[in-house]
């Protein structure tokens, strides 16, 4: 008997020649995308401590900063820097290459997910979509768990399909459910984004009730016990005394900088605590309707649309992905742009679903293969083209929907630009700036590692805040950025704003990073208070 792929029954039909042969052709453009010009934007300022991390991994020494993310990636970064230091690599290559190369592999995984859920057409257009989308293509090439994080989460997901599907079959069940423990054991390892753990048992319960997929409580104990091993052998840093005065430190606030993001004209408080009265719940909401292409994106509202009416097991997980993604994220009052990476393929997937259920109901083979042609057009076609005219700098595309890049800087300027062209700007600093100067940012762990590396350790490193900034009597460069504008420092922006930048950063045609040069007793606030109490160091 055969059953419709979405009933989540029988084997996976197998690829074919031809399409594991155009798989292996978007595996490779894929990776030709997240491998090219990888050092072209300077590190971001959480870049830069996985980069000292990982430096400090290779000398055996596992405390310092960072610690509040888990080790796999900076595992992964130290191997790189290993092999990348002794071939003369850019630092920022280094750092990246693991997330670049992941992503690679992530597209295989939307491949193996989507044929598993909705047959070998979806698989195809899903793969080719994940291959070239813009905004995954970009947000891969940053050095951020959340990478590995989503490659881990499909992994997951997939093998829960395939657990069902081979309990339904009276197959052996077993191993899937194991590789799903270890996939998820990985998952955490790569972030700690625990309130993602319930999605299997939501898939589970949901489809129990049609299915002769059973997991008895001492399984599911046995199971838990597979992830926490792995995830234990991975990532035992969190048993270390000094990771515990870190996160006392951390979950108390004291490690925060800036608390606040701009986002669609306006500040917002950017931290969990402050739940719906923080970032808007609609921030991925807007987020996944102007990164994605216009075609992308309205085959994605078809797919969910299909889902949400028919809801048989393979919708049912999506359903689940997405349900429990977006509920956790959005009532959190923080909100990043990285964080869509672990959701963006859902999209990707519900895309291709549409697309290749459009095709399929038509019955003619000349019209059949005219509409397939169409669709590949259409969908990765547009993300492909959209990803080549945004080289290097892929997350600034935003969509006609969205009222194309001429928006950028309006929606997500933080989380897009991720400060690109604050390399620059430094570097600029440093060969003009005169001896023992003040260099102002927002960013000054980046500040001191670029100008460290320019030859200009004798620059004063101070952070743009009232009483702080430009207060040691030297001539003082202040820089702002466009993605970092906050409630703390939005009154020096705007009072800067009315005076000439000194030096002027630009990326995409568009002004980025602008310095300005304050003599002695100059203040970038228009009014000075006492200096407030106690250190400031980043956010994490």
């Amino acid at each position: 008997m055969e059953f419709s792929p979405e009933q989540l029954r029988g084997r996976t039909a197998p690829w074919g020649a031809a399409a594991a042969l155009a798989l292996a052709a978007l595996v490779a453009f894929g990776l030709w995308l997240r491998l090219h010009a990888l050092s072209a934007e300077g590190f971001g300022d959480d870049e830069v401590h996985k980069w000292l991390a990982a430096n400090r991994y290779l000398q055996g020494i596992f405390s310092g900063d960072d610690v509040e993310h888990p080790m796999l990636m900076k595992w992964l970064i130290a191997a790189s820097i290993f092999v990348g230091s002794r071939l003369g690599w850019a630092p920022e290559t280094m750092t990246r290459l693991p997330n670049a190369l992941a992503g690679g592999v992530s597209i295989v995984v939307v491949a193996l997910l989507s044929r598993r859920l909705f047959g070998r057409g979806a698989g195809i257009l899903s793969a080719a979509l994940a291959a070239c989308s813009v905004t995954l293509v970009g947000y891969q090439r940053v050095a951020k768990e959340d990478t590995l994080l989503g490659l881990f989460l499909m992994l997951l997901l997939w093998c829960l399909a395939e657990a069902k599907a081979a309990a339904d079959d009276g197959r052996n069940h077993g191993r899937w459910e194991i590789f799903a423990a270890l996939s998820l054991g990985g998952m955490l390892a790569s972030k700690y984004f625990f309130f993602l753990t319930p999605i299997p048992v939501v898939f589970y319960l949901w489809v129990r009730r049609d299915s002769r997929w059973r997991v008895p409580l001492g399984r599911w104990l046995q199971l838990i016990g597979v992830a926490l091993l792995l995830w234990v052998a991975i990532n035992w840093s969190p048993f270390l005394p000094s990771t515990w005065e870190y996160a006392k430190s951390y979950t108390t606030g004291q490690q925060t900088v800036h608390g606040s993001l701009f986002f669609m004209g306006r500040i917002y408080h950017n931290l969990v605590e402050y739940g719906l009265g923080g970032t808007p719940p609609w921030f991925y909401a807007v987020f996944a309707a102007v990164k994605l292409a216009p075609a992308t994106f309205i085959c994605a509202m078809l797919g969910l649309s299909a889902a949400l009416l028919q809801r048989r097991p393979a919708h049912k997980l999506m359903l689940g992905w997405l349900a429990v993604w977006f509920l956790v994220h959005s009532v959190s009052g923080s909100k990043w742009g990285r964080f869509f990476v672990s959701v963006l393929p859902a999209f990707l997937i519900l895309a291709g679903y549409a697309a290749a259920r459009m095709i399929e109901v038509l019955r003619q083979p000349a019209v059949r293969w005219t509409a397939a042609a169409a669709a590949v057009l259409v969908l990765p076609f547009a993300e492909a083209r959209a990803a080549v005219a945004h080289a290097p700098h892929y997350r600034l595309y935003i969509s006609a929907l969205g009222g194309g890049d001429e928006r950028v800087q309006w929606y997500f300027p933080h989380c897009d630009y991720f400060d690109a062209g604050f390399r620059e700007a430094v570097q600029y600093v440093a060969s003009h700036a005169e001896p023992n100067a003040e260099l102002s940012t927002e960013i000054d762990w980046p500040a001191q590692l670029y100008a460290g590396w320019a030859g200009r350790g004798d620059l004063l490193q101070t952070l743009v805040r009232r009483g702080r900034t430009c207060r040691a009597g030297r001539v003082c460069y202040v820089v702002v950025q466009v993605g970092r504008l906050y409630f703390l420092n939005q009154d020096a922006v705007q009072n800067l704003s009315r005076r000439a930048p000194w030096h002027v950063e630009s990326v995409g045609g568009k002004d980025v990073v602008k310095v300005y040069r304050l003599e002695p007793g100059e203040r970038p606030y228009p009014d000075e208070e006492t200096p407030a109490s106690g250190p400031l160091v980043r956010q994490q």
